[in-house]
Parts: structure tokens; C-alpha cells; sequence
């Protein structure tokens, strides 16, 4: 089968490797974000139909090109399937029926422009019988591209897939060290008879897996690993109770599902394979990166500036590298305004930039588009207010479930709106501002912490001056910043009245399953550098960033995030708090660095909202008998009082507690998990 393929291609001159016979294939201005798919198993081999179901079941991850590699004793072989790229005729997967292999590939492309062959994946490299799957992009390749050349690798493309492979080529699996972007990818290397994966430092881009014995399945969404009916599913209750309780999730390994596991931020695995390929003779997971939170303080508030524009000026520059037209979500908060600032100022037509925002006219909590608007013409881009409706309400929250994997709120509905809306209006690439919260120290109960680490250093007339100006500068009155002050600093009392709200509507039995000892750590940091620490790597931006992915991705559609940068990241990291809260001010930093850029009603505003959205008002526009007949037949009767839920559902139908149960209960039904 493999001689065949191989003369097929010889004599149709088809791209399915690095190397073509001397041919250059073009990829130059192609950008692609995609989905992939891994079946291992060295006991009866690779099972397409799984494998199969695998790669369709993340087609919005990439509709426009479809590609698979069987890799065996005798080498490895490629197929194609219904979307496979025009140009590239190789055999149909099912073809491969009784075909040797004990390990599979599959992969789906989002192109951003154009199609071409030149970026087909798995992507493989003959001489070193590397196969490639790869989700993500490296913002750096153009700059690792020329080192590489520089050290006597003949590139045949221009995508940064053949990057990532010399890479590896060159450095091995220290090569990771050397990128900077979002990647989830999987490698075949037939010379040392491993399988070595990796996930970006901060988990912009996701990779979960399954294992029993000499069987792994491996995939960028968790319904992928679904769909072997073999595999039993269950409620992991620990991880459940943490995110019923807390409202966490993504803070280990675990999923929802028993077993399923997600591979971590900044963590690489290695399976090294027998001889003769029948053993695992060693499955590691290891760190490659660690986030560091340590302050600098021989630097003056004037260097930091700089060092943050600077640093931030050459991160949005990276992820501006495209001949796509880009877009920008633009909420009118600070860092969204901050990136479409400084977007624009690298365009020599900023008019070219479409930004996106949510607006919800004459509903003040939520709206906030006389902010972004002054945006828009402040830079002189273009605006696009978007006006999310709740029409079908329930299908659109089963829909937004089936695509989150796991607990939402109803607020997740107005950015699922606004993302098929920008792919509506055929726009596949869009900036936003995640991240600035957690770099910066933008959320209120900072504060608390910052008073805390001001007590501890005895700092008593910073206190006083800080505690004052921050009741004029935040939305928060003084008798307010009292009881942040008091309530989170006591351990105690926040879990008391998490597992208080929690007990109305979850069973006890449930609520005893929390891992305590684990949850108490990254729950409740004792000084600031670890809670920013925490937040950035475990309780916050994980489960923010995996919202991210999934909702763009249902979209089909590629999110950059520049204040996601790692660089950047380890930079904010050593800025000592004083800079970013100053003045009562949140974010000062970022705000000085912008002052003289934005207006300033944008730079200094003081009412922080972000994507928000009306959930009262859509949470009672769901059918009551819709609700009842969700609790009354629930698949999750073990976890949650149905009674308790039902008179939520009597009293005030958009109890949020209602719509938490109604998300597990829908993913139940759905994922087929007990």
C-alpha cells in the first residue's frame, strides 16, 4: 500500500511531505488554525471508523481541508477524506481497511485564505520519518525561519508547520522552548520510535487525552474521545463539585468525564514505544515552563512604561502578521481599547480595521458601546455594533454546550452571537483582549490583596492614600472595599458561603467529593504573587482561554490574544504592584502607557464591565415546562435536588443556579456520561 501511495505522488507531483521532488510549493500569506485527532493502540491496531469519527466531529474546527496519516511497521501511509483539499488526490481513508498501523492521525484545516496543498497536513519529512499534526501557529517562525537557514535548513514552504518541524529537527523537544505562540500538536518520530505532544506555555490552544494500557486516543476537544462507545463515561465527581461549588474548571488534569484527561499548560507528553512497536515502555508528562511571579524592583515607573509598550507593541505586531483582513473584538474596556490602539497605529489604513462589539441599547449594566465608539473614531477604525437577540433561546444554550464541553453561564450566549455573526460577515481572524485583567491586577478583589501586602510591609500612609482614592476611582464605594478587604482574606468565610449557595441545589454527597486540600491552595493564596500566579496558570485564565477556543473555533474562526504573549507575560510578572494599582487606580500601568493615546474617558474609566450581557432578562426567556422537564427527567438526579431546582424555576425563573444544573444536565445527555 505504502509503495503504491508513494508512486502515486512521484507521478502527480502531489505535496504530502516536506519535500517534493525539487518542487517549491507556495504558502506565502496562508494562515490556518485546525483541529487533530490521535488513535494509538498496539494490541489490534488503529480503528479508522474511530479514528474517523474522531477528525468529523471537530469539522468547524476546519471545514476547508481534511488529511490522514497511518503510520506502521512499513512506513506511513496517507489518505484523505470528503474535504480533502482540491489537487491532492490520495486515497479515501476507508480504503485503508486492513492496512498495519498502530498509530493514526487526523487533521482539520481553517484556511484563512486561499487553499493550497503547500499547507496539507499530517505534514511529513522523509529523511527523518517525522509524521506532524499541529493546531496553532508559531508568531515567531518568520524570525526562527531565518535562524534555521542560518544553520543550513533548505525550506520548500512558506508555512510555519515546516518551521516547527526543522525545529524539532535541530533541537529535539527542547525546540519548544523556542517558539512563541498557541500550539496543541503531535509528532511521530520513526527514528526514535516515540509520539512527542505539547501544549503552548499558557494554554491558548487545547490537547486532551485517554489512556488504558497500550491504548491512547488524543484530540483537540474532549467529544473527541467520545466516540469509541466502548469507552465507559463518568462524572469525574471531584472535578463536578469544584466547578459547582467554586466555579472553576481547568485548574489540573482533570475533565468532566472520568479518565479523560487534558493535558496541561506548559507541559509536553512523551510515549516511547517498544522496538517492536507492540510496548509503551515509558508515558511521560512533564513541565517545560514555569511562570514565575517574582517583582523587580530596581526599575522606575517610567522604565516600566516603556518596557510594556515596547513589549506590547511587538506582540500585537506578531499576531498582526496576516493578508487576511483582521478584525478586533472591542468591548470599549481598557485592554481591549489599549490593543486596538496600538493595532492601528501599526496600519497605514486603520480603516481597513473591523472591530466588533456587543451592544445592548438602553440596558446600562451591560452596554457598552459609547466606550468602544470613541474608540473607533479615535482611531479611526471601523466600528460594528452588534445587537445579540435571544430568539430560540433553548437551542442555543444546548448548542453552546455541546461546544464549551462542560459548565457556562448565560452570558457565553452573547459572544457565541457575535462570533457567528463576524463569520457571518467573513471575517476568519480576530484580536481580543483576554489576559490584562490578570496581568495588570484589573479585577476589584485585588484590591484586597494589594491592602493586605501594604499591611504586611507596614507601608501604613500608602494604606490610608490608596484605600481612599480607590473608593473615587473603581466602582466600589468605601463601605464596599471594607468588605472585599475583610472577605477575601478570610479563608473561612469564603467557603463557608460558597458551599452555602451551593447546598440550595446539590446534593451533600456531591459537595463532599471536593478535593479540600487542593482546592485550599489555589483558592485561597496568602499573598499576591501567588494568587497572580494562581490565577494566571490554574483558577482564571485556563478556563477562560478554553471558552476562547471553543467559542471561536465553533465559529470557525482564529482568536489571537497579544496580552496572551509569553513573553510579555513574564515581563508583567516582575512589575511590583505599587505600578499596577496606583492612585486607587486598577491597571495604572497600562493606563499611563496609554494616556496620551486613547480618550480619556476610556483610558481612566473607572466602571469596569467586560462582554457582559442581560442574563436576567434572557434567563426568563427560557419556557418554564422546558426547565421543569429537564429537572423532573434529569440524567443527574444523584448530584442535584430536583425539588430545591424546581421551586427556583416557580420563583424566579433566571436563578443562575438553575442554568448550572441545566448545563451539566445537558452535557450529560449529550457526552452520554452517568
Amino acid at each position: 500500500m505504502l509503495a503504491s501511495i508513494w508512486g502515486y505522488l512521484r507521478r502527480k507531483q502531489l505535496y504530502l511531505c516536506v519535500h517534493c521532488h525539487g518542487q517549491r510549493i507556495s504558502n506565502e500569506g496562508n494562515y490556518f488554525m485546525c483541529g487533530i485527532s490521535g488513535y494509538l493502540d498496539l494490541d489490534r491496531g488503529v480503528d479508522i471508523g474511530i479514528l474517523r469519527r474522531m477528525t468529523d466531529v471537530i469539522r468547524h474546527r476546519g471545514p476547508d481541508d481534511e488529511g490522514y496519516a497511518l503510520i506502521g511497521p512499513g512506513g506511513t501511509s496517507f489518505f484523505g477524506g470528503n474535504d480533502t483539499v482540491k489537487g491532492l488526490e490520495v486515497p479515501p481513508l476507508e480504503t485503508a481497511v486492513g492496512t498495519a498501523s498502530f498509530l493514526g492521525f487526523g487533521h482539520r484545516r481553517l484556511s484563512i485564505l486561499d487553499l493550497s496543498v503547500g499547507g496539507h497536513q499530517p505534514m511529513y519529512l522523509p529523511e527523518r520519518d517525522i509524521t506532524l499534526i499541529y493546531n496553532g501557529e508559531l508568531y515567531n517562525y518568520m524570525e526562527l525561519r531565518a535562524q534555521l537557514e542560518a544553520l543550513g535548513y533548505t525550506f520548500h514552504t512558506t508555512s510555519d508547520t515546516e518551521v516547527l518541524l526543522y525545529a524539532y529537527c535541530e533541537w529535539g523537544e527542547d525546540c519548544l522552548t523556542q517558539f512563541n505562540g498557541m500550539w496543541g500538536f503531535a509528532l511521530w518520530d520513526g527514528q526514535e520510535n516515540k509520539l512527542f505532544c505539547a501544549r503552548d506555555r499558557l494554554g491558548a490552544k487545547p490537547f486532551h487525552y485517554w489512556r488504558q494500557g497500550n491504548r491512547i486516543m488524543f484530540g483537540s476537544e474532549l467529544k473527541q474521545l467520545c466516540q469509541d462507545g466502548a469507552v465507559q463515561r463518568r462524572f469525574d465527581t471531584s472535578y463536578l463539585a469544584a466547578n459547582l461549588i467554586y466555579h472553576i474548571s481547568d485548574y489540573n488534569d482533570q475533565t468532566l468525564i472520568e479518565g479523560m484527561k487534558t493535558l496541561r499548560p506548559g507541559h509536553k507528553l512523551v510515549v516511547q514505544l517498544g522496538a517492536g512497536h507492540n510496548t509503551i515502555d515509558s508515558f511521560t508528562i512533564s513541565s517545560y515552563w514555569t511562570l514565575h511571579v517574582h517583582y523587580d524592583n530596581s526599575k522606575t515607573e517610567a522604565e516600566w512604561v516603556r518596557l510594556v509598550t515596547e513589549e506590547f507593541s511587538r506582540s500585537c505586531r506578531w499576531r498582526m502578521r496576516s493578508d487576511a483582513p483582521l478584525g478586533a473584538l472591542l468591548s470599549g474596556g481598557l485592554d481591549s481599547s489599549c490593543m486596538v490602539t496600538e493595532m492601528c497605529s501599526q496600519m497605514e489604513d486603520p480603516s481597513r480595521l473591523q472591530t466588533f462589539t456587543t451592544s445592548y441599547p438602553g440596558n446600562n449594566s451591560c452596554d457598552e458601546w459609547f466606550f468602544a465608539d470613541l474608540i473607533n473614531r479615535s482611531c479611526g477604525c471601523t466600528g460594528n455594533q452588534i445587537l445579540p437577540d435571544a430568539e430560540d433561546i433553548e437551542k442555543r444554550f444546548e448548542n453552546l454546550v455541546w461546544h464549551v464541553e462542560g459548565s457556562c453561564g448565560l452570558s457565553l450566549l452573547g459572544s457565541k452571537f457575535l462570533l457567528d455573526e463576524i463569520n457571518r460577515r467573513g471575517y476568519k481572524v480576530i484580536l481580543n483582549g483576554q489576559c490584562g485583567d490578570e496581568l495588570m491586577l484589573g479585577y476589584e478583589r485585588y484590591y484586597a490583596f494589594f491592602f493586605a501586602s501594604l499591611i504586611k510591609r507596614k507601608q501604613w500612609k500608602t494604606l490610608v492614600s490608596e484605600f481612599r482614592q480607590a473608593s473615587r476611582h473603581s466602582k466600589l464605594s468605601v463601605r464596599d472595599l471594607a468588605a472585599y478587604a475583610l472577605y477575601f482574606n478570610q479563608p473561612v468565610v469564603r467557603d463557608s458561603r460558597q458551599l452555602h449557595r451551593a447546598g440550595r441545589f446539590i446534593n451533600p454527597d456531591l459537595l463532599d467529593q471536593r478535593n479540600r486540600v487542593e482546592l485550599r491552595e489555589l483558592l485561597y493564596p496568602k499573598i499576591l504573587e501567588n494568587l497572580q500566579y494562581t490565577e494566571l496558570t490554574a483558577t482564571q485564565l485556563t478556563h477562560i482561554v478554553r471558552y476562547d477556543d471553543r467559542l471561536y473555533m465553533s465559529a470557525s474562526i482564529e482568536s489571537r490574544i497579544p496580552f496572551m504573549d509569553y513573553q510579555f507575560v513574564e515581563l508583567c510578572c516582575r512589575i511590583p504592584p505599587e505600578y499596577k494599582i496606583k492612585n486607587g487606580y486598577t491597571k495604572y500601568l497600562m493606563r499611563q502607557a496609554f494616556d496620551r493615546r486613547m480618550p480619556r474617558e476610556v483610558t481612566w474609566r473607572t466602571n469596569k464591565m467586560g462582554f457582559g450581557a442581560p442574563v436576567t432578562q434572557w434567563g426568563r426567556r427560557f419556557s418554564r415546562d422546558y426547565l421543569l422537564a429537564y429537572i423532573e427527567d434529569c440524567r443527574t438526579e444523584k448530584y442535584f435536588k430536583k425539588e430545591a431546582l424546581a421551586q427556583m424555576v416557580t420563583r424566579n425563573q433566571a436563578e443562575p443556579s438553575i442554568y448550572e444544573f441545566l448545563a451539566v444536565e445537558l452535557f450529560a445527555r449529550q457526552f452520554d456520561v452517568s
